[in-house]
């Protein structure tokens, strides 16, 4: 393609390594996208962490302005306002019933404003903003953007591929398309968000805003829930460690995270 006009970013996986703990990007990956500020184009993050969950890996790219999609496209949080100016959210009564009725052991947890509301049963393994500790029913009646649901213990952070037990249970729970859009982690969990929303809807908001096509769009990412903006998108990059699927799905496969994949791939626009 030639030079793009938006560049967007996953997160873990893509500019940090993904882990249970804080992670930091290398300084090639920050030196790589002050250039593309340097020469005009923005960059945009598309995550599936709540925008809190954003907030230190977006200070630490040294973005301090700019647009994240968040909640795997359901939040887009502007920057530099510190306000989210996009947020689709819905019930998540029926998924966390069908989900029970599934298997009575799952775990849930919801985004609200200040962190994760879950039930006493989710495991708090990984760095996070925790809210409340609630029953079923209070979180099922919470308005949410993301509901997460898991199983006790098998988290896989790291395995690349989707985790055939959370697999097992979103097909048990049989969830209406209609009604939520689910994707499978690798980690064991399953997200729940409001349908139709996607990484793709929230990365075609960011182009939007900025005037900005699909055709003059790259985005990296190296996980499953980054396959609807690599179809959006006209140059998709999927970083060398992604399995097999992602990488087929994409146009361009660079370097893992580990070997500063993106910093690579953007020098050849913006050296």
């Amino acid at each position: 393609m030639n030079a793009p006009k938006l560049v967007v970013l996953d997160l873990d996986g893509t500019v940090v390594r993904h882990s249970t703990k804080p992670t930091t990007p290398s300084r090639e990956v920050v030196k790589a996208l002050a250039a593309v500020k340097a020469a005009g184009v923005p960059v945009a993050i598309a995550t599936g962490r709540a925008p809190w969950g954003a907030l230190r890996t977006a200070a630490d790219l040294g973005l301090v302005d700019g647009l994240v999609s968040a909640s795997h496209g359901a939040v887009t949080f502007d920057l530099g306002t510190s306000k989210i100016t996009e947020s689709h959210v819905f019930d998540p009564s029926v998924a966390v019933a069908a989900f029970t009725r599934a298997n009575a052991a799952t775990a849930f947890a919801v985004e609200v404003q200040n962190g994760w509301r879950h039930t006493a049963n989710f495991n708090r393994d990984f760095h996070s903003e925790w809210a409340d500790i609630v029953d079923v029913a209070t979180l099922s009646a919470t308005q949410t953007a993301r509901l997460a649901a898991r199983l006790p213990g098998g988290a896989r952070y790291g395995a690349g591929a989707r985790c055939p037990v959370a697999s097992d249970l979103a097909l048990q729970a049989a969830l209406d398309p209609e009604m939520y859009c689910v994707e499978v982690g690798f980690n064991g969990w399953i997200d729940v968000g409001p349908p139709g929303i996607t990484k793709a809807t929230g990365v075609a908001a960011i182009a939007g805003h900025y005037g900005v096509t699909a055709e003059e769009t790259i985005v990296f990412g190296d996980a499953a829930n980054d396959l609807p903006m690599f179809a959006w998108a006209g140059h998709a990059v999927a970083m060398g460690q992604a399995v097999p699927e992602i990488q087929a799905a994409a146009d361009e496969i660079a370097p893992s995270v580990e070997h500063d994949g993106v910093a690579r791939v953007l020098r050849r626009w913006f050296p």
